[in-house]
């Protein structure tokens, strides 16, 4: 019998040190909100990720060095880290491990005609962790069980997805086992109408309470079906509605969505949930109005997308990249302790502002920005790309 070879020194060092960020990085995850990370310890810890991607990502470290950086010791504080624009990942490759270590990889859906961006995981262990923390929290902080009816493809059917993924997880974590997916996968694409509308008759029949997700155009396109013929789901229902309409082919106000979610399914808005996330993130971020409609007794909830405690967002003027304080509109730079495979410091299109409780408001995207975002790929599911 042989012995399998033994790892070259570099690799069992990286092997080693990434073992040892993801179990400190999963225990700050999985404490959820209840044991926050302060400050002094996020600093800490983000710069040991950055250091991690410095030393083993070649691709990152040389883009260090165009922006004054040679070494991780030059970064004082997690501020300081280099952000990579969500763009970058259309080129190179932004992991830290090498291509057969590689364990899922999702894809974006920038721009309408464009070459999309990939970002590679060699675990989707602390990915999934994120998506399970903040969903219980956002989500279902009342339920354990629910249907969970997802406007989008099956896994199967759009396996490089990472909103896909995000669903899949909250069918294992905390859907019932009549949660389904309603969207034909590309390339004939379309909602399976006579399925959805037999899944909310049904809701509304046994008086079951359901999750209805998915991006801001599949919503649109499945209440605009439902026409004259609307459902009252039963108390305790919510949606999840992510995406927004940015750079898609029919622009929709937000308010109209709640307001149509409200009238043609009988969704409250304060059990109506909004999702910002990315697929360069391995973090969501939710408005917490069901939170505290549910939990809270009713109580007024705070403004903005809430940032959950493995997470820091930045406010930045983008020609001079200085940070912007609460109001003050510009671009955002996302600090992600679950990226920790492939750039802890993300720097988006999106504009927008910090409140003075720390959610974070969007305001729309730069100018020139390319179309991106999870209605660009219901376009594609829908059979309109």
């Amino acid at each position: 019998m042989t012995r399998a070879a033994a790892l070259p020194p570099r690799e069992k060092a990286r092997q080693e040190e990434a073992e040892r960020l993801d179990a400190e990085i999963l225990h700050a995850i999985s404490s959820g909100w209840s044991d926050l990370i302060d400050a002094s310890r996020f600093d800490r810890l983000a710069r040991d990720v950055f250091a991690h991607q410095f030393r083993f990502n070649p691709v990152y470290r040389q883009f260090c060095a165009l922006h004054g950086v040679s070494a991780p010791g030059d970064v004082a504080g997690w501020k300081q880290i280099p952000p990579v624009p969500t763009g970058a990942f259309k080129v190179g490759r932004w992991a830290t491990f090498p291509e057969q270590r590689e364990a899922a990889a999702f894809s974006t859906f920038g721009t309408i005609q464009g070459t999309p961006g990939v970002h590679r995981f060699d675990t989707l262990a602390l990915y999934n962790a994120a998506i399970i923390s903040s969903g219980r929290r956002f989500l279902f902080p009342d339920l354990d069980r629910v249907r969970c009816l997802f406007l989008s493809p099956s896994p199967a059917d759009a396996p490089d997805s990472s909103l896909v993924h995000m669903f899949a997880v909250f069918r294992e974590a905390f859907g019932d086992p009549r949660s389904s997916f309603f969207l034909r996968g590309p390339p004939l694409g379309g909602l399976r109408l006579e399925d959805l509308f037999s899944a909310l008759d049904d809701a509304e029949q046994e008086g079951e309470s359901v999750l209805i997700a998915g991006a801001a155009l599949a919503f649109h396109h499945a209440l605009g079906a439902l026409g004259s013929e609307p459902r009252r789901l039963p108390l305790g229902s919510r949606t999840m509605v992510t995406g927004g309409f940015k750079g898609a082919l029919r622009e929709t106000d937000a308010n109209a969505i709640g307001s149509a979610i409200e009238a043609q399914l009988g969704v409250s808005i304060d059990h109506q949930v909004e999702e910002y996330g990315m697929t360069e993130l391995s973090t969501q971020y939710y408005d917490e109005r069901l939170r505290t409609a549910v939990v809270d007794d009713g109580g007024r909830p705070r403004a903005g997308f809430r940032v959950p405690p493995w997470a820091r967002v930045m406010v930045i003027d983008p020609g001079t990249g200085a940070e912007l304080g609460p109001g003050a509109v510009g671009a955002l730079v996302h600090f992600d302790l679950a990226n920790r495979a492939s750039a802890i410091a993300i720097q988006t299109s999106d504009v927008g502002e910090r409140t003075a409780d720390g959610g974070i408001l969007l305001r729309g995207r730069e100018p020139e920005a390319e179309a991106r975002g999870c209605s660009l790929a219901a376009e594609l599911w829908l059979g309109q790309g």
